[in-house]
């Protein structure tokens, strides 16, 4: 699987409907970068796509 495919599917089942975002998303509106913030170094699936993200080039 092509890492878009891989980073569509984990934003598809995990990060539409975590938990953790939604109540971040209540307690700070829409400051992404504290959302953001707590997805790229506290979650595992943020570091994972963090991880799929340097497979990606421009065309």
């Amino acid at each position: 699987m092509e890492a878009t495919e891989q980073i569509g599917d984990l934003l598809d089942n995990h990060c539409a409907d975590c938990p953790t975002r939604q109540e971040l998303n209540k307690i700070h509106g829409s400051t992404y970068s504290k959302i953001d913030g707590h997805c790229n170094r506290e979650c595992p699936v943020g570091k994972q796509l963090q991880g799929l993200s340097k497979h990606l080039t421009r065309s």
